[in-house]
């Protein structure tokens, strides 16, 4: 069990997520849909693997992190707002969404950074 909770056992369950999504996206060629890649279905992998890595030293810079992502999403916002003159849910949640990508990936660089150092 301590294995998971390690920083290799995180690598571990992002490279098994990632295998368990490529085979399901090998599995149903025609049914899986066009606009969605095995990226977006990353995400919640790093958010969780970042948060299991709290107990192990990067806690300190969590709260940083979901603070961020919040900023995000609102500048998202404003700027689709400013741009666009108003806010659609499929245009802002695509956006918001590939940001998301980005950004949990850097944050648990960083975090797996801190507990390997």
């Amino acid at each position: 069990m301590n294995f998971w909770t390690s920083p290799g056992g995180q690598l571990g369950i992002l490279v098994i997520g990632f295998l368990l999504i490529r085979s399901a996206k090998f599995l149903l060629r025609r049914r899986w849909p066009a606009w969605l890649s095995t990226w977006d279905l990353m995400a919640p992998l790093f958010l969780l693997c970042a948060i299991i890595l709290i107990p192990a030293g990067a806690g300190i810079i969590m709260p940083w992190l979901v603070i961020g992502w919040m900023a995000i999403g609102i500048i998202v916002t404003l700027m689709q707002a400013i741009r666009n003159h108003e806010i659609l849910y499929n245009t802002f949640f695509k956006t918001f969404w590939r940001l998301t990508d980005l950004y949990w990936l850097l944050g648990f660089g960083v975090c797996f950074l801190l507990v390997i150092s």
